[in-house]
């Protein structure tokens, strides 16, 4: 079984301060890189453990980008600022088509209010799809008919990620 424990965390990341240079997306989409590494955390719930994790990255010397959710148990405007000002990067993780069952342009609204409430907090630059198994929607449904960029977002974690890049998750912790 699988150690997803915080004192192995701390192992984890000091392995990657040895080897790596590590990149919060956003970097990744706008600088040069030699052998580097992107850690991505997607916040469903529990954001008072995200911000356990992120003062270990911190405290090791690496970075990364936390995707917020914008439900009441996930969007702490507290935690999130704490993140922000340890050094990572806040991006958003939205589930626009979902909430709007479907519907494109009840959709981007949405977005576009949910992103402005982050801004109101924090500088967003990238954006990441929630998946929900639960639902019939997509959520990357939302760029067939409209371009994110015109958000002033620079990339999304999924789309905007190149070929050239491996991708691991501990999604269901696997």
């Amino acid at each position: 079984m699988p150690d997803f424990t915080i004192k192995k965390y701390w192992k984890v990341c000091s392995a990657i301060k040895e080897n790596y240079e590590t990149l919060t997306f956003e970097e990744y989409l706008t600088k040069s890189k030699n052998k580097f590494i992107i850690l991505r955390h997607d916040v469903d719930r529990m954001p008072e453990n995200a911000l356990k994790i992120a003062e270990i990255e911190h405290e090791s010397g690496i970075k990364s980008t936390y995707y917020f959710r914008t439900n009441k148990s996930v969007f702490k405007q507290e935690i999130i600022k704490g993140i922000a000002s340890l050094g990572h990067e806040i991006g958003y993780h939205y589930e626009c088509m979902d909430k709007a069952a479907g519907n494109p342009e009840k959709a981007i609204k949405i977005f576009e209010d949910e992103l402005n409430k982050f801004r109101k907090i924090c500088d967003v630059k990238t954006i990441c799809m929630h998946g929900n198994p639960l639902t019939k929607y997509d959520n990357w449904d939302l760029w067939k008919s409209s371009d994110f960029k015109k958000f002033e977002i620079l990339g999304e974690a999924y789309l905007s990620l190149g070929n050239d890049i491996a991708y691991f998750s501990d999604t269901g912790r696997n």
